[in-house]
C-alpha cells in the first residue's frame, strides 16, 4: 500500500472518528432533553382551588432561627447564570459566593431567577445545589426568565431541588400560574404557630408573553398573573391568622414598572431632571412619596425596543413586567401589595446592571446585584456582542470610571419587638470579601 493512500486512509479515519464523537455527543443531549423537558400538564404540591383549601404552614418550607434571634440575614443572589460549571467563569461566581458565605453566615440565601442559563441546566442546577449542600447553607429560589429555556423543564427542576436537605423550595399549587409560589416561613426557637416570627414569599414571575401579539423583539417579558394574587391574599390571610402583625418580604425575577417610577421620580424630585415621562409628573408627582433612594440604572435604555401599550414614554433601561394591549390577566401587583398591607419589602433582579433601591409610596424596592460573572457585563470580549442590551459599556462604569463590580445584596430584617421588621439592605462587591 502506498504512503499516500496510508495517509488518505488515516486522514478519513480521524474525520470518521470526529463524526462519530459528534454524533454521540448530540445523540446524548438529545436523549437528556427529551427526558429533562418532560412535564405532567399540572404539577405542584396541592391544590389552591380558589382559596378554598384550608391554610396550612405544613404546605411551605420553613427555616427555625434562634428563640434570641434579633434579626433575619438574607443573602440575595441575583442572577448567577451558571453555564457549565467546573473550569468556566462559573469558578469566578461561586468563588465570589463561598467568600460572601463564609464571611456573612447567612441564615438564609435566596435566588431571584437565572440561576443558570446553559444548555446543560440539569447539571448546572445539580452543580450549584451540591455547593450549597456542602457548605451547609439554607437557600431557596425563584424562577427566572431563562431557567427553564434549555434542556429542563420547570417540573424537572422543581424534582432537582426537593433532592436537596438546605434547599427551602416548593413547586407551589398546582392551580396557580407559575412553578415557585410558595413561602418559606421563619420561627424563633422551635417551628410553632406561636412561634413565627416572619416570612418570605416568593413568586415565579415567568419568561415571555404567550400573547400572539407580543412579539419577542419589543423586549417585553412575562407577568405576574391574577391566579397568583389571589394566592397572596390567601397566604396573607393565612399567617395573619397565626401571627397578626406579621410582615414579609418578596421575592421574584422580573421588576415591576414601580421600579421605573421611583428611577424618574427621583430624577425629577431629587435632580431637577425634567426630560421624564409626562405621566410621572403629572399623575405620580406629588401623590407618591420616595426616600432613600440609591444606586443607578445602567442598563442600555429601552428607547424603541419596548414603548408598547401601556408604557407612557418609559424608555429607562429597566426591563419590567410587560403589559401588552391585549391582555386581561395583568393585576396591579404593587396595588395589592400597598393594600394588604403585610409586605414590607421586595427585591427582584433580571437587570443585570442596575442596582436602583429605595423607598415607593412606603414600600421597599430593590434590585439584587448581580453575581454571575458567565453573563454581561464582563464577557472576556464584549466588543463582539453588538445587541443593545449586551453592548453599552459605557453605562457599565460610574462617573469616575470605576467597573461595577459583581457581589451579592445583604438584607437584615430586624426581628424584635422594637424595630420589628426594619430593614438594612446593602450591596456587597466582591472586593469586599478579599
Amino acid at each position: 500500500m502506498s504512503t499516500k493512500r496510508k495517509r488518505r486512509i488515516i486522514a478519513w479515519s480521524i474525520i470518521g472518528g470526529i463524526l462519530a464523537v459528534i454524533l454521540i455527543f448530540v445523540a446524548v443531549c438529545g436523549i437528556r432533553w427529551s427526558i429533562h423537558k418532560k412535564s405532567p400538564d399540572n404539577f405542584g404540591s396541592y391544590q389552591f382551588d380558589g382559596g378554598n383549601t384550608q391554610f396550612d404552614l405544613d404546605l411551605f418550607p420553613s427555616l427555625v432561627v434562634d428563640k434570641d434571634a434579633d434579626e433575619l440575614k438574607i443573602m440575595q443572589i441575583a442572577d448567577p447564570q451558571i453555564k457549565f460549571g467546573s473550569f468556566t467563569r462559573d469558578t469566578k461566581t461561586m468563588d465570589l459566593l463561598d467568600r460572601a458565605i463564609k464571611a456573612e453566615q447567612p441564615d438564609i440565601c435566596v435566588v431571584t431567577g437565572d440561576l443558570t442559563l446553559s444548555v446543560f441546566t440539569y447539571d448546572a442546577f445539580r452543580y450549584f445545589a451540591n455547593f450549597m449542600e456542602e457548605r451547609e447553607q439554607y437557600w431557596t429560589f425563584t424562577f427566572g426568565n431563562h431557567d427553564s429555556q434549555f434542556d429542563c423543564s420547570k417540573y424537572t427542576i422543581c424534582t432537582i431541588l426537593q433532592e436537596f436537605d438546605y434547599c427551602l423550595f416548593d413547586c407551589g399549587p398546582s392551580d396557580v400560574y407559575g412553578a415557585s409560589n410558595f413561602l418559606v416561613n421563619i420561627f424563633k426557637g422551635e417551628k410553632r404557630a406561636e412561634n413565627l416570627i416572619y416570612s418570605l414569599v416568593l413568586l415565579d414571575s415567568g419568561m415571555y408573553p404567550e400573547a400572539e401579539n407580543v412579539p419577542l423583539s419589543d423586549w417585553v417579558y412575562d407577568w405576574i398573573k391574577q391566579s397568583q394574587m389571589n394566592w397572596y391574599e390567601w397566604a396573607v390571610q393565612g399567617l395573619r391568622e397565626c401571627k397578626a402583625d406579621i410582615q414579609t418580604s418578596m421575592f421574584f425575577h422580573i421588576p415591576l414598572k414601580e421600579f421605573a417610577n421611583m428611577y424618574y421620580l427621583n430624577e425629577y424630585e431629587n435632580k431637577g431632571n425634567n426630560n421624564v415621562p409626562d405621566f410621572v409628573k403629572n399623575v405620580l408627582h406629588g401623590t407618591v412619596k420616595i426616600s432613600d433612594v440609591k444606586g443607578v440604572v445602567r442598563e442600555s435604555d429601552k428607547k424603541e425596543s419596548e414603548c408598547v401599550y401601556g408604557d407612557d414614554g418609559y424608555t429607562v433601561g429597566i426591563f419590567y413586567q410587560g403589559n401588552a394591549e391585549g391582555v386581561t390577566d395583568h393585576p396591579d401587583v404593587f396595588k395589592y401589595i400597598k393594600e394588604l398591607g403585610c409586605t414590607k419589602a421586595l427585591f427582584v433582579g433580571h437587570d443585570h446592571v442596575n442596582n436602583l433601591k429605595g423607598y415607593y409610596d412606603g414600600i421597599y424596592l430593590g434590585y439584587g446585584l448581580c453575581c454571575g460573572y458567565h453573563t454581561y457585563p464582563f464577557f472576556n470580549n464584549p466588543k463582539i456582542f453588538t445587541g443593545k442590551v449586551l453592548y453599552n459599556s459605557n453605562l457599565w462604569t460610574d462617573d469616575e470610571g470605576n467597573k461595577m463590580e459583581k457581589g451579592v445584596t445583604v438584607i437584615q430584617i430586624a426581628l424584635d419587638d422594637s424595630g420589628y421588621g426594619a430593614l438594612i439592605v446593602n450591596d456587597r462587591g466582591s472586593s469586599f470579601y478579599k
